[in-house]
């Protein structure tokens, strides 16, 4: 039991902590290691897309949870992106309980902006990510209106899938990294 708890305070603390800035050039290894994570996001996006399809409404918590674990992921390998969560040493988790949460519009047209100068699947994975906190459905609210929010959700699940599916074919291993291709001078 105390290691199931020990486990969970890691896993909090590393969601809330600010990671690193990115470095300038990524190794094979740190490239692959970032692909694995974003393959890993697909798979959770997946379960949110599967859930939200049969009428199951996501929390807040869970959906806030990973996305900030996402913006964190994103964050550690776009400099620009970074600067813009992390701003005034902020972590994900101040950046969306207090720019997001203030102007959530603002923030999307942000990085919608940002996405054109540079960076675009990661800067529009990161938009898409908050549009799904944007379109959480109200539990409290009718019938009807829980299932348009779904609907909205499971759009910006299905754009935020299509991004990081593109992130990681992007962070493919070069041919001359993959085993047996290297050439012989």
């Amino acid at each position: 039991m105390r290691r199931v708890l020990a486990s969970l305070m890691v896993a909090v603390l590393m969601g809330c902590v600010t990671p690193p800035p990115p470095p300038p050039e990524m190794s094979a290894e740190e490239r692959e290691e970032f692909r694995q994570d974003m393959l890993s996001d697909v798979e959770k996006v997946e379960t949110f897309l599967q859930k939200t399809r049969r009428g199951i409404n996501l929390t807040e918590i869970t959906l806030g949870w990973f996305v900030m674990i996402l913006l964190n992921e994103l964050s550690g390998h776009d400099a620009g992106l970074y600067a813009h969560i992390h701003n005034d040493d902020a972590n994900a988790e101040q950046y969306l309980r207090t720019n997001f949460q203030t102007d959530p519009a603002a923030e999307i047209a942000a990085l919608t902006e940002m996405a054109r100068e540079g960076e675009f699947e990661i800067r529009m994975a990161a938009r898409e990510a908050l549009i799904c906190l944007t379109t959480i459905p109200n539990p409290k609210g009718t019938a009807a209106e829980q299932s348009d929010a779904r609907g909205e959700l499971t759009i910006a699940l299905l754009k935020l899938k299509r991004h990081l599916n593109q992130i990681a074919a992007a962070h493919l291993p070069a041919r001359a990294e993959l085993p047996g291709t290297g050439t012989s001078n």
